[in-house]
């Protein structure tokens, strides 16, 4: 839903159209072990040559970041060195404990980068993982988005194009980042002003968030706004992305993503289930019926920023008014029995995971699209829509 000098989110009343996704039972050889990963990869790497991707970005999702619960952040304005050290162990400790289930580590993106290694350095795509808190609100979302659009800015200005691969809720970063560039092409002033007022409810020492990257955004995208400039694509690709926010048009034939699903109704195939009793709960906290994180995080199921930090409460309340305009929690529980799927933008690609691999169901079904298994699978089909879709 659009309206006037706020960001697009998603509609939850809409349903989505039949071209909008696809549904998609892997087989057995679809999915690989970590020997013949690079070798799976071969192909894939070639379309994304000719389709001129340079560079592929990596982006973790909820609660697998530097600060997820956003703790170390405040203690960035007294003791700024111990709470980067923090940042920094604690994430490292993730990964070794999540290694590649629901988290982009260091095995993906090394067994990643060696596919896209072609025999000619020319020819080579480069693999990279950016982090950032893993919050569960819009302020740590809204944070992430500002970092990503330097990068993205950056590859505008250097004449290269990106993909994005983004797990969970970094593909909902992805949405606030293409919507602020959206709006600095289309001369949205005053959706610019409202986003960037977020700054003012901090001191500029807080640490909460890094004041100076936002600011020097905002005076990027009002140079390109003046200019009218229209932003190099990126291609950008989600996986098991709740829906929260929407998609600006400029995203059109680019977008895509990727859901664990199994259709519980033949006559509604983009829907999932809700559970209604115990049999039905434990079945989704099993991930028998599919991607219930995807299905449960939507609108109103974010954590409220560190309650002792009241900036940082009053900027994601300023921000849900931008993102998610006059939502009402009260409306939640029938937004979740809805149980969609399918984003109104892009298309969707619903994989019945489990049917050939029992480690698909676990994490509730939300942690088989980083596993380096499903690297090759993914890699390819990517490239089989881009190629149709030029």
């Amino acid at each position: 839903m659009e309206i006037k000098n706020q960001f697009v989110h998603h509609d939850y009343a809409r349903k989505p159209s039949a071209e909008f996704y696809e549904l998609l039972t892997p087989k057995l050889a679809d999915f690989s072990n970590a020997v013949d990963t690079a070798e799976s990869l071969s192909a894939a790497r070639q379309q994304f040559s000719k389709a001129g991707i340079e560079r592929i970005i990596l982006v973790h999702g909820t609660m697998v970041g530097t600060d997820s619960l956003g703790w170390y952040s405040h203690w960035e304005r007294g003791v700024p060195w111990l709470s980067r050290k923090l940042k920094q162990g604690y994430k490292q400790l993730v990964d070794t404990l999540s290694r590649d289930r629901g988290n982009y580590d260091e095995r993906f993106a090394s067994a990643f980068q060696k596919g896209m290694n072609g025999t000619d350095p020319r020819e080579s795509i480069s693999v990279e993982r950016l982090d950032w808190t893993g919050e569960n609100h819009h302020l740590g979302r809204a944070d992430a988005a500002v970092k990503l659009c330097h990068l993205l800015l950056d590859s505008h200005e250097a004449n290269e194009r990106l993909m994005l691969w983004g797990h969970s809720h970094a593909g909902n970063v992805f949405a606030i980042a293409t919507q602020l560039l959206q709006a600095s092409t289309a001369g949205n002033r005053r959706l610019l002003s409202r986003f960037f007022h977020t700054t003012s409810f901090f001191h500029d020492s807080t640490g909460r968030i890094d004041i100076a990257r936002w600011r020097r955004l905002q005076k990027r995208l009002a140079e390109y706004s003046e200019r009218s400039e229209v932003f190099s694509p990126v291609e950008i690709i989600t996986f098991g992305t709740p829906l929260r926010y929407g998609w600006p048009k400029s995203q059109e034939g680019r977008l895509q993503h990727f859901v664990n699903h199994k259709p519980q109704n033949p006559n509604q195939l983009f829907r999932g289930r809700w559970p209604a009793n115990s049999k039905q709960w434990i079945r989704a906290m099993k991930g028998e019926d599919g991607d219930f994180i995807q299905l449960a995080f939507i609108a109103g199921s974010d954590f409220p920023p560190a309650y002792w930090s009241r900036s940082a409460y009053r900027a994601n309340r300023w921000l849900s008014r931008l993102f998610e305009h006059n939502f009402r929690n009260s409306d939640r529980l029938a937004n979740l029995k809805k149980a969609l799927r399918v984003s109104q933008q892009g298309h969707a690609t619903l994989v019945d995971y489990a049917s050939v691999d029992s480690r698909a169901r676990e994490c509730c079904g939300h942690a088989v699209y980083t596993d380096t298994r499903w690297l090759g699978f993914h890699a390819n089909w990517i490239a089989g829509r881009i190629k149709n879709s030029r």
